[in-house]
């Protein structure tokens, strides 16, 4: 018997050719199904484990939000957590002309339990206790939560009622959408909602929830204004850097000055402005340290006018700057008009003005013109080492001014939330379903 004949043969015993039509279908589904079970249920199983992982990783679900009724717009810096993971800190914030109330005592919240579809259901942690935190009148809210054990790993629904409203309601009011479009007090309250959990991994541990007791300018700090400080000190390095070179190419066209003649005729050094006459950098860079730490600094006899004579490196943002800067008697605030007020630096002028004068007792400048061949070598160095002065000169009133300016900002706006800072922690701040 042939390959063909022993397929019919098999075929007919179990009812799969062509006269049994009936039983072969039903065979057929029946495999099919029994695959469709087997491809469902694994993928099913996949889906399942997918969303346990996310549940276990993933700490914030909502970064941005928008009030229901004055419609401002706010942003959810994220979620942080103590050692112990029983502390969970919400921390969110309006944009600086946002109309909002800076007092504690006109907030409450709400907090549910929610599934990953957006259901609600009751909170799983036990024992929670909230309270309401504003951070002085930087746009800064935050919502923190306190249990008697570490946070389940449980999606947290909270919705944050704002009982002053200073901003005018807007004429489309916003709503939840999908599951939660049916909740009424966000017509009624303006309110904003927050999804996340405390309980997963990718909560970020602050010192500020180790302490003993919760400090709101130490949370500000390491939340807000840490990566802020870190960027004003790079840019302040930067710029040492910057200067460094100026300073090199100084003295290196000073050095030509002495080597490039012209029928013996040379240019002696112009003198230079005191301002800056005797600066040095020292110290060496982050790429040349050999732990990538720099160490370079600026030794001047002379602070640019509006400038700060900033020993920035020694110090940080959270232990304050201004204390060692503001003179005795004098408020920082008076401190920082007085800087304001300061006339402009000279420096930049007096670097145009710089006479060039040749050995021979003539003005390179008003005794040749600048379109004459014979004297292009000289006027090359003159412009390359007036420019390398200009350059060192804006750099410098931009290291002492406006880059300080940057970090001494930020101690400002901590001594705000140091001094400003209000609190609502009594037990009817926080409802909880549990």
């Amino acid at each position: 018997m042939g390959m063909r004949d022993k397929a019919l043969a098999f075929s007919g015993k179990i009812k799969l050719d062509s006269h049994h039509a009936i039983e072969r279908f039903g065979v057929l589904f029946g495999i099919f199904a029994v695959t469709g079970a087997i491809v469902i249920g694994t993928s099913g199983v996949s889906a399942y484990q997918a969303g346990r992982d996310s549940l276990s990783q993933t700490a914030l679900y909502t970064s941005d939000f928008k009030t229901s009724k004055t419609n401002l717009d706010g942003t959810v810096d994220g979620v942080y957590s103590n050692k112990s993971g029983n502390k969970a800190l919400v921390m969110m914030h309006f944009g600086p002309t946002d109309q909002i109330s800076y007092n504690a005592a006109d907030y409450r919240a709400f907090l549910l339990g929610s599934d990953t579809s957006l259901n609600s259901e009751p909170v799983s942690t036990g024992g929670i206790e909230g309270s309401f935190y504003a951070f002085g009148s930087t746009g800064y809210v935050g919502v923190l939560l306190n249990a008697d054990r570490p946070f389940d790993r449980q999606v947290l629904n909270l919705t944050v009622r704002a009982n002053a409203e200073l901003t005018t309601p807007g004429t489309k009011q916003t709503q939840s959408s999908g599951k939660l479009a049916g909740d009424e007090t966000f017509f009624k309250y303006d309110q904003w909602r927050v999804f996340f959990n405390p309980g997963a991994s990718g909560v970020q541990e602050i010192e500020a929830l180790n302490a003993p007791s919760f400090d709101p300018a130490q949370a500000y700090y390491e939340v807000v204004l840490k990566e802020k400080e870190t960027e004003a000190r790079a840019a302040l390095d930067q710029k040492l850097v910057e200067m460094r070179t100026n300073l090199t190419q100084i003295h290196s066209y000073t050095t030509d000055l002495q080597t490039t003649k012209i029928d013996g005729l040379f240019l002696h050094p112009p003198t230079v402005p005191v301002s800056i006459a005797t600066d040095r950098i020292t110290g060496v860079s982050a790429a040349e340290a050999e732990d990538g730490a720099s160490t370079l600094a600026l030794q001047t006899t002379h602070v640019v006018p509006g400038g700060f004579d900033l020993n920035w490196r020694s110090g940080n943002v959270y232990d304050g700057y201004l204390d060692a800067l503001v003179p005795a008697g004098q408020s920082y605030a008076q401190f920082f008009t007085k800087k304001r007020d300061e006339s402009s630096d000279p420096t930049s002028r007096q670097i145009s003005d710089m006479q060039w004068t040749l050995s021979d007792g003539t003005s390179l400048t008003e005794d040749y013109q600048s379109s004459d061949v014979t004297m292009r070598p000289l006027m090359n160095i003159m412009n390359n080492l007036s420019q390398a002065y200009l350059n060192y000169s804006t750099n410098k009133s931009q290291y002492e001014s406006d880059l300080s300016l940057d970090l001494l900002r930020l101690d400002v706006s901590l001594r705000d939330v140091q001094s400003n800072s209000s609190i609502r922690n009594d037990k009817e701040f926080l409802i909880t379903l549990q």
